[in-house]
């Protein structure tokens, strides 16, 4: 009876210890989750930063001003699709509403928005 007592008190054991090493590991992989949202923070805030340098003509790359073209894109056809949710959410536009367009680069500017999603200036 004894010899059972202590299989079951080493596989109790066992159990808690590979139980406290899973929960290590959760916690490993929520940390390393969150330092690559951190990370990708970080590109985005770079990204950011190039293309208003490269915007002010401080600097002079191909690849980077390909790179942010793919971006503007995107940001457009994004642009697009919250329009038409907008448009969609209202039932469709009211005859003869215009869109808003933003001051400084004459991008349209989704209802709703304050800044403008091509450049970041201010929409009135």
């Amino acid at each position: 009876m004894d010899d059972w007592l202590k299989k079951a008190g080493d596989a109790l054991g066992d159990l808690a210890g590979s139980a406290a090493r899973q929960a290590e590991i959760v916690q490993l992989q929520a940390k390393l989750g969150s330092l690559d949202d951190d990370l990708d923070r970080v590109y985005l805030e770079a990204g950011k930063r190039a293309e208003e340098l490269l915007k002010a003509r401080q600097i002079y790359d191909d690849e980077l001003r390909v790179i942010l073209e793919r971006a503007r894109t995107i940001r457009e056809q994004m642009m697009e699709i919250r329009q038409q949710v907008s448009e969609l959410q209202r039932g469709g536009r009211p005859q003869g509403a215009k869109a808003r367009t933003c001051p400084n680069c004459d991008t349209p500017v989704p209802e709703g928005e304050d800044f403008c999603p091509h450049c970041g200036a201010r929409v009135p």
